[in-house]
């Protein structure tokens, strides 16, 4: 299944097509108190990111591992900041952000993604005041 389950990952974070994902899917973001439940919600979630906050966003992967059918993966994702984020608007500037991510795959579909980065890091990278983010 480590092939498998390797292939799904490399399909979803090239093409970011929710057929990827379970129907019955959780993505997991850590700065969200809630994870975005089903293929829909979690689907247009990913899309959003890639392809409305930010243009020519890509996940550059730089380490997986495969245990069966759970993988840790880490990847440099870069794009340029074009929608509103977390009510800040476009700033044009670009980002690399390291994340990581821990995936569970079952029959060639992601039935759970946990999703980890540095928010602050990214508000940094956008020229938001970390005053304004609500850090000291």
């Amino acid at each position: 299944m480590s092939s498998a389950t390797l292939q799904v990952l490399r399909g979803f974070l090239a093409d970011r097509d929710p057929r990827w994902l379970t129907e019955d899917v959780e993505l997991h973001d850590c700065t969200r108190p809630q994870p975005f439940r089903g293929r829909a919600e979690a689907g247009a979630w990913w899309s959003r990111l890639y392809d409305e906050v930010f243009a020519d966003a890509r996940a550059d992967t730089t380490r997986v591992t495969v245990d069966g059918s759970r993988a840790a993966v880490e990847w440099m994702f870069r794009g340029r900041h074009v929608g509103s984020l977390l009510g800040e608007s476009p700033s044009g500037r670009i980002v690399a952000l390291p994340m990581a991510g821990i995936f569970e795959v079952t029959d060639g579909e992601i039935r759970r993604a946990d999703l980890y980065y540095d928010a602050l890091g990214l508000l940094r990278q956008l020229g938001v005041p970390l005053a304004a983010a609500g850090a000291a």
